[in-house]
């Protein structure tokens, strides 16, 4: 049986080729927050947007629908991890940014993975 981070390692893996194959970049993966101590599972780009990722993988019968794991306390939680990270890489806070999700549910037959590209909405 595979570890939970072993899975989402998985489920960040197809999630970032998902999005290359949509024509974002990556910037960054597993950034951690030394002061909100949250972390952003992948920071993408395309053309001049800067897009925080959260990523949910549910496997058939583990806790129930991808959607169903993004709460307000995750999303308020992203909004100031993803601050941070500008502050710290030098960049403005009216940099455009979106703040979106990848969900992926797994059966036994199948895979739908689904972007979210503004949670906010």
């Amino acid at each position: 049986m595979k570890s939970k981070k072993e899975i989402g390692n998985l489920g960040e893996d197809i999630a970032l080729n998902y999005l290359e194959n949509l024509g974002y970049e990556l910037l960054e993966r597993n950034y951690k927050s030394s002061i909100t101590r949250g972390e952003i599972d992948l920071i993408m780009t395309k053309g001049v947007v800067i897009v925080f990722v959260e990523v949910k993988y549910r496997r058939q019968g583990s806790f129930g629908y991808a959607a169903d794991a993004i709460t307000e306390r995750k999303k308020q939680k992203l909004y100031e991890t993803a601050e941070e990270y500008l502050i710290k890489k030098g960049l403005s806070l009216s940099q455009k940014c979106s703040f979106g999700a990848v969900l992926i549910d797994d059966t036994n037959y199948s895979r739908e993975i689904s972007f979210v590209e503004d949670i906010f909405i």
